[in-house]
């Protein structure tokens, strides 16, 4: 969809989204992207906003042009790497990678979701670094009902939260 932008703001989705129960795997070689409270990730002027666009691109595929879910979202990250890097934890990556699969909008760019729609769908997972000399993560995301039994909340129902 680049063209007249500078940068590439994603694809209108083509197919419906994935249901309750089912779920993608992601499997990107190098480091993920991390949080940058002072300057972000996806500004195409950021330095590691490579990494920002990588993930995109595996989730996209990973998606198949489906849209994105609009329920919780279970998000599981394993990292394999020697180390972070300096000033980083774990924490900052799981933090990246989850901006990076929804959409958003700032003064110089907008992206459109591609997993979920906003990262405050996440409401479970884990996450894991593994010491290796190979770099490379992967995320599990698991798209979950709304009643947290496996079955869709009845449709015009409320589901009491605990």
């Amino acid at each position: 969809m680049k063209g007249f932008l500078p940068y590439d703001p994603g694809v209108i989705p083509t197919a419906p989204p994935p249901r309750a129960g089912d779920s993608i795997l992601l499997h990107v070689e190098g480091l993920p992207p991390f949080k940058d409270w002072h300057f972000s990730v996806r500004n195409p002027r950021h330095r590691i906003h490579s990494r920002f666009m990588v993930l995109r691109q595996a989730a996209l595929k990973a998606m198949g042009g489906r849209a994105p879910y609009r329920g919780p979202i279970r998000l599981d990250f394993v990292m394999n790497a020697p180390e972070f890097e300096p000033k980083k934890k774990l924490l900052d990556y799981a933090d990246g990678i989850q901006d990076t699969l929804d959409g958003s909008h700032g003064t110089q760019f907008t992206y459109l979701p591609i997993v979920y729609e906003d990262d405050c769908q996440v409401c479970v997972g884990e996450n894991i670094f593994r010491q290796s000399t190979e770099i490379f993560y992967e995320i599990r995301i698991q798209f979950m009902s709304d009643t947290g039994d496996g079955e869709q909340a009845p449709a015009g129902g409320a589901v009491p939260r605990a």
